[in-house]
């Protein structure tokens, strides 16, 4: 029953790799692995920056995300993945109205499990993100430079009465990112809780601080995020999510909202 809750609840911070690339906390099973197919529309009100602290004009901004994830175990220990980020977006500056389409990033992963127990992992991730393929300007859609990402993750699951379980999972992570860019630290929690045996609520919390270092031009900035959302078992290998992410604080940076929607392949 926990090995199972487990392996079900890896998949969950996958589907914010339309908002930020971060790190499933398990390892997949040798020679099993998982596919998700998410995304969902984003608005936010610009004020002098937008949702990625490039500056911008004020007006609004809307954005359609879709984020195909695949991962797959290689051993016992090692899972490795992929994550491109496509988005199609559209810009409203009162006299000027702007839109734009293209290929993000692509952030390729391996995760390595430093301990496994009866409950809770601990694993290293490291993440290479290419540059993207689209604007670079306003509207925002592409990463011009390359960024490399070192992680630290940690999962345990809690069972409960009846059937029921739940588990926490924590991670943090450096972003190195070239270019004029600030460098990035990251941060996120995830409580997830099964009631039935094919429904989990997740509640998560994503975190994105610059470091300040950014060259001339570049961005710095701060962004925190708040995502609750509920994953429905078809079967032993389907599953749909649905969710609602809101940003509820930040620095140089516009606050957004959007809805979240994915279907789980599990192999």
């Amino acid at each position: 029953m926990m090995t199972t809750m487990i392996w079900r609840g890896s998949a969950w911070v996958a589907f914010l790799s339309m908002t930020l690339p971060a790190a499933a906390q398990w390892p997949q099973p040798e020679g099993g692995g998982q596919v998700i197919i998410g995304g969902g529309p984003y608005s936010a009100r610009i004020n002098g920056f937008d949702n990625r602290g490039n500056a911008t004009r004020n007006g609004s901004i809307q954005r359609l995300d879709i984020s195909p994830y695949w991962e797959h175990g290689l051993t016992q220990r090692w899972t490795v993945g992929i994550a491109p980020r496509l988005q199609a977006t559209w810009m409203d500056q009162t006299a000027t109205r702007s839109s734009g389409f293209g290929l993000a990033e692509a952030n390729i992963f391996a995760r390595y499990a430093l301990y496994r127990g009866t409950s809770d992992v601990l694993s290293l991730q490291a993440t290479l993100s290419t540059p993207g393929i689209g604007a670079i300007r306003n509207p925002y859609i592409a990463e011009p430079h390359a960024s490399l990402e070192a992680r630290i993750t940690y999962g345990r699951s809690i069972p409960l009465p009846r059937d029921m379980s739940a588990f926490v999972a924590l991670g943090a992570g450096y972003r190195f990112r070239a270019g004029s860019p600030a460098d990035e630290v990251r941060v996120d929690a995830t409580v997830g809780f099964r009631p039935l045996p094919n429904w989990m609520l997740l509640g998560q919390y994503f975190g994105t601080v610059g470091m300040r270092n950014n060259g001339a031009g570049g961005p710095d900035y701060a962004i925190q995020r708040l995502q609750a959302s509920v994953v429905h078992d078809l079967n032993a290998r389907h599953s749909v999510q649905l969710g609602y992410m809101r940003e509820v604080d930040g620095r140089r940076v516009a606050l957004g909202q959007a809805v979240l929607l994915a279907w789980w392949y599990r192999y």
